[in-house]
């Protein structure tokens, strides 16, 4: 969940989410909420914005044998949408990712953060970070065609809700 000094609106809970994933585990800035604020308040003000969705693409395009969401290999892998289709998501590669057999069946068609968060009880910060990136991305377009990225949200469990 954010800070409270995050204000609860639909663009604020997309940049907050999108700026934790930016900030590099890797690089030891995960949970380092100084870089992610800071990451927050650039995507905020401009100076940086969300990358376009052939980042993503290009990671998933090199690893056509693992599992998106629970990283196995996958001799038959399939592919799922990561945002259901009932949402009016423009239909492309942007919202199809590789999926294990287990995966995909369970995911189905439901909303990825309701599928792991409810569905599977796992932590929304455990969610993987190229679904949850193009699951970002979609929701900022959705959300900004509906002229919604205003609109009072609580948490990154709402984002999809608001749009029914």
């Amino acid at each position: 969940m954010p800070p409270r000094s995050i204000p609860r609106r639909v663009e604020d809970i997309i940049f907050y989410y999108y700026a934790k994933l930016i900030i590099s585990p890797s690089a030891g800035f995960k949970g380092n909420y100084g870089f992610i604020i800071d990451a927050y308040k650039r995507l905020k003000s401009g100076e940086i914005r969300i990358s376009d969705y052939e980042r993503e693409l290009l990671h998933l395009a090199g690893m056509p044998d693992v599992c998106a969401f629970c990283g196995s290999k996958c001799d038959r892998p399939r592919t799922t949408h990561i945002m259901p289709r009932s949402f009016s998501v423009q239909p492309g590669m942007h919202n199809i990712v590789y999926a294990c057999e287990a995966c995909a069946v369970s995911k189905g068609e439901r909303d990825l953060v309701e599928w792991w968060c409810r569905d599977l009880n796992k932590a929304r910060d455990e969610l993987p970070r190229v679904p949850l990136a193009i699951y970002l991305k979609i929701a900022y377009d959705l959300h900004k065609i509906n002229f919604s990225l205003k609109k009072s949200c609580q948490g990154l469990e709402e984002l999809m809700i608001l749009l029914r």
